[in-house]
């Protein structure tokens, strides 16, 4: 009795890889949907509607503590985020606007510009960014005032003197555009990928006379190619499997199947086989139609000594084999082996001999 647990089969990754490569159009096709989904998201978002790009302006100044701030003493020296308090207080910010020869907003001000103690505790530089440059001098003008006048009061400082004064330029921005395409592309071969190998496990195709035996566990004689070519081990296998029936019934799962070229095929092997033995009498093949065509047919089968099932690779999905298997069970009708049809030769050998190596 047949029996099915394709459930639990392994996911067959050689055979999955042969059948991509077979299929590159459609993976580089979810490669470039992906760099230009992504890539042309990232480059809309970030350029086309980037905005306009700022100017910054980068100023330098000298901080003298009363106590050396490599001491670490508590108070002999200011962070970052201070230097972003003092600066950024509202007593200052009201100090500068009222110095500002530019009107503009407090909010505006203060996300102007930036204190920071990059490596040295006695350098601070001041990064002023605005989409006007005049605006921008004019920020770091009155920032520098500040800065001045904080070392004026502070007690832990002595002096603040400027050392640099750098120019409005235009900033450079940070556009990874080439990394958000290798990115989407990236994820559209995934996607393709992902996609092919839930569609092979859906469809439940064969593509292998393998796979076939291994999945309902019927013997497989081999295979008869899209060209009309039987596979060396075909005439050998059914010799064996169907040593002692005289008359064979040939059937298929679906209707498409040709069996009139296949049982030609097969008689041609029978005669090879049994002249090549010294036998005398060839074995009797007799087509019938697919049993979901015709299921009158089924008296007809009864009558025959043996069964041969035809499985038509590619097209023949796993529940449909199923199916007939089932039914034809239930009749009480025995299927002695089964036959793979219109096989892809090349990818069967590709799968087992690889590319170089050929069967003898």
């Amino acid at each position: 009795m047949w029996h099915c647990d394709y459930g639990k089969e392994p996911f067959d990754l050689r055979l999955f890889c042969l059948l991509c490569a077979r299929r590159t159009g459609l993976v580089l096709a979810g490669a470039l949907a992906g760099l230009v989904l992504v890539g042309g998201i990232y480059y809309v978002k970030n350029v086309t509607l980037g905005g306009v790009i700022p100017y910054t302006m980068d100023s330098k100044y000298y901080l003298e503590y009363a106590v050396d701030p490599s001491d670490q003493q508590t108070y002999s020296y200011f962070a970052s985020y201070t230097w972003n308090d003092l600066l950024k207080s509202e007593a200052m910010v009201d100090k500068m606007l009222e110095e500002l020869t530019i009107p503009m907003t407090a909010e505006e001000l203060t996300a102007s510009f930036e204190p920071e103690l990059i490596s040295d505790l006695r350098i601070c530089y001041i990064r002023t960014t605005n989409e006007d440059p005049d605006k921008a001098r004019e920020i770091d003008r009155v920032a520098g005032r500040a800065i001045a006048a904080i070392g004026e009061k502070q007690i832990e400082l002595r002096e603040v003197s400027l050392l640099d004064r750098g120019e409005p330029t235009l900033a450079t921005p940070d556009l990874r555009t080439l990394r958000a395409c290798v990115l989407g592309a990236a994820t559209g071969i995934f996607a393709a990928l992902l996609g092919l190998g839930f569609h092979e496990i859906l469809e439940e195709r064969i593509q292998v006379p393998g796979t076939l035996a291994r999945r309902y566990g019927v013997p497989v004689a081999g295979y008869v190619s899209r060209e009309g070519k039987p596979s060396g081990e075909l005439a050998a296998q059914l010799a064996c499997l169907l040593w002692d029936k005289k008359q064979v019934g040939v059937t298929a799962v679906n209707g498409e199947t040709d069996l009139g070229s296949l049982t030609k095929v097969l008689e041609k092997l029978d005669e090879r086989e049994s002249a090549s033995l010294g036998k005398t009498g060839a074995r009797g093949y007799m087509e019938f139609p697919c049993l979901f065509q015709a299921p009158e047919t089924v008296e007809a089968l009864r009558g025959q000594e043996g069964i041969l099932l035809a499985v038509q690779a590619g097209v023949d999905r796993g529940k449909a084999i199923e199916e007939i298997l089932r039914q034809l069970d239930q009749l009480g009708i025995s299927v002695d082996a089964m036959i793979l049809t219109a096989a892809d030769e090349r990818l069967i050998r590709q799968y087992l001999w690889g590319r170089k190596r050929r069967p003898q």
